[in-house]
């Protein structure tokens, strides 16, 4: 008993030193896990133009930070079955999101890849702090790959 009370405080000092831990983002997991998902979502090539709000210095203490929304607005390609074809322009809602006190940073605008969740009441872009939802600049590489899972190809592998 007397072991187990004096591990207790050891345990509690080893979860506040606790990091968060995350496997570099990789597009072609983010398409299989969207793909995968009982969610609806669209794969989004183009300019992504992001209008975020004058977020809030976060408070590193603060366990449970608030999630920030704001607009932004796309225009470019869309996933289909002959790859990223068409011409759309959308509005969306991107929400930054935390796990404890790490939280996703605002994305820079411009070329990108999203995986943008579509629902009843629009198009949905939920970053959190590991990433893998949106994609700056990527190369033709990655998105042929892309394209080339979507069609269905049996050599489809995250790297």
């Amino acid at each position: 008993m007397r072991a187990l009370l004096l591990s207790a405080p050891i345990l509690a000092l080893a979860t506040q030193a606790s990091a968060l831990s995350c496997l570099p983002p990789d597009a072609v997991t983010s398409y299989q896990r969207a793909d995968q998902a009982p969610e609806t979502y669209v794969v989004l090539l183009g300019d992504f133009r992001f209008d975020p709000p004058e977020l809030p210095e976060r408070d590193l203490t603060d366990p449970n930070p608030e999630e920030h929304r704001f607009p932004a607005q796309f225009e470019g390609q869309a996933l289909g079955p002959e790859g990223f074809t068409g011409s759309y322009a959308l509005d969306m809602e991107v929400t930054l999101t935390c796990a404890g006190p790490w939280c996703a940073g605002v994305p820079t605008g411009g070329a990108g890849l999203a995986f943008v969740e579509m629902t009843d009441t629009g198009y949905h872009l939920r970053l959190g702090p590991c990433g893998g939802q949106y994609f700056s600049a990527p190369e033709p590489a990655v998105t042929d790959r892309i394209a080339a899972c979507h069609a269905g190809d049996a050599g489809c592998a995250a790297e």
